[in-house]
């Protein structure tokens, strides 16, 4: 049976699903990855269709001597359907796990791209079959409920959702959308290429292999959407955030007869304070729930007990808690202090621009500044404060525990890393 071109109406149905968007407006466009083959061109070409304010992203991988070619053709191809296209080329990538890094310099860079023009969206044409390659790779190397959930149809990486509206889509339908439109697309030789592994997959995975794999994502989304609400319910219920970047939770959080809940539980706390999207690896959060502390993706997590005394017959058990804090000796280093800078990969100075200055940690200035014990002197160590020639000029606005004389800087916690809600199936 031929396939059947996507039409304007089951495009519209399809991304509004993982909406809602905001304005059609210039000022914010909708943003596009196209890489000027059929399956991205085919997104450019609905998306024209559905919202008049969009901008298109070309990344030049400069891996090939015709790269640059190609995206000026692809180029010229968009702004002939009407779309904005701007063309983005990456600096060279080292050999060894190519197609990995690519992907992670291709995201970097239009993650920039993004914020530049306004752009708060930006949608991927990743279809059916991708999923199905993605979810076997990942099957393969025996990932967890998280990976076994597959490509989501809506994540968020720091500020940008990305948006995959083709998750259900073949690939074949994708390009007979062009044919009907008399549109032309470019055919990468990397795509036909064994020596890596999706290629082989592409060409090899049978359609029932496909089929299961379809199936256990499915199952996998379900579990997943379980896990995260119990982990969500054990946040609100159990842990307490603090303005200087640290986090307060109740030890009996961990409690829960689920091993795998309070493990994840553990690894997103980590990653939050951490400001590492990565999550440590489950056989570390075992030993640190086993220890109830230690140090881990650059936090230490400590053990405090608290008694609790309301004269001699109202007498309290003591409550157990578990500080999340950052690592000091794991902080960045000195940047300079200009308006916009993300320190830490945590704290944005929103200062003016001082140009006779450096954002760097409190460190053991702490100790000399620090006037009660609200807050512990490892966490305040590791505040972002602005130094000049060696002396403290000022610290972050609500870093509690310091002289009142202290002055202030506008610095906003701007951690990459969700906690929950990240994925939207």
């Amino acid at each position: 049976m031929p396939a059947l071109p996507v039409t304007k109406d089951e495009f519209a149905s399809l991304i509004n699903k993982l909406g809602p968007f905001g304005p059609d407006d210039p000022r914010s466009p909708l943003a596009l990855a196209v890489s000027g083959g059929g399956d991205s061109l085919a997104l450019a070409y609905l998306a024209r269709g559905w919202r008049k304010h969009i901008i298109a992203f070309i990344v030049d991988h400069a891996l090939r001597a015709e790269s640059r070619q190609e995206a000026e053709l692809t180029q010229k191809r968009l702004e002939a359907m009407g779309v904005p296209a701007h063309i983005l080329t990456l600096d060279s990538l080292k050999t060894g796990g190519l197609q990995e890094r690519a992907r992670d310099a291709r995201f970097a860079i239009l993650e920039r791209a993004c914020k530049n023009a306004g752009a708060t969206a930006l949608v991927l044409a990743h279809h059916e079959a991708d999923q199905e390659e993605t979810m076997w790779m990942r099957v393969e190397k025996k990932s967890g409920k998280s990976g076994l959930t597959g490509i989501a149809p809506r994540l968020y990486r720091g500020r940008i959702a990305l948006i995959r509206p083709f998750l259900s889509i073949r690939p074949e339908r994708l390009k007979e959308t062009l044919r009907q439109a008399n549109i032309a697309w470019c055919e990468d030789p990397s795509n036909h290429n064994r020596r890596f592994k999706r290629v082989q997959l592409r060409q090899d995975l049978t359609d029932l292999e496909r089929h299961e794999m379809r199936s256990l994502q499915v199952k996998s989304v379900l579990d997943y959407r379980r896990d995260e609400n119990d982990v969500a319910e054990l946040l609100a219920r159990h842990a307490s955030w603090q303005a200087e970047g640290w986090i307060i939770l109740e030890s009996k959080a961990l409690s829960v007869d689920d091993h795998n809940i309070s493990q994840n539980l553990l690894g997103r706390l980590i990653s939050l304070v951490g400001g590492n999207p990565y999550i440590p690896s489950r056989a570390q959060l075992a030993m640190l729930k086993e220890n109830e502390q230690g140090t881990l993706g650059g936090v230490i997590v400590k053990k405090q007990l608290s008694h609790n005394f309301k004269g001699r017959r109202d007498y309290k058990e003591p409550k157990t808690n578990l500080l999340f804090m950052r690592e000091e000796r794991s902080l960045e280093g000195f940047c300079p202090a200009k308006s916009g800078q993300l320190w830490d990969n945590r704290w944005l100075y929103l200062g003016p621009d001082r140009t006779d200055c450096q954002i760097g940690p409190l460190g053991e200035k702490a100790l000399s500044l620090r006037v009660n014990r609200e807050v512990p002197a490892a966490v305040l160590k590791t505040v972002p404060a602005l130094w000049h020639k060696g002396t403290v000029v000022s610290v972050a606005e609500g870093v509690r525990g310091l002289i009142k004389d202290l002055p202030r800087e506008n610095f906003s916690w701007e951690s990459r890393v969700i906690v929950t809600g990240t994925r939207l199936f």
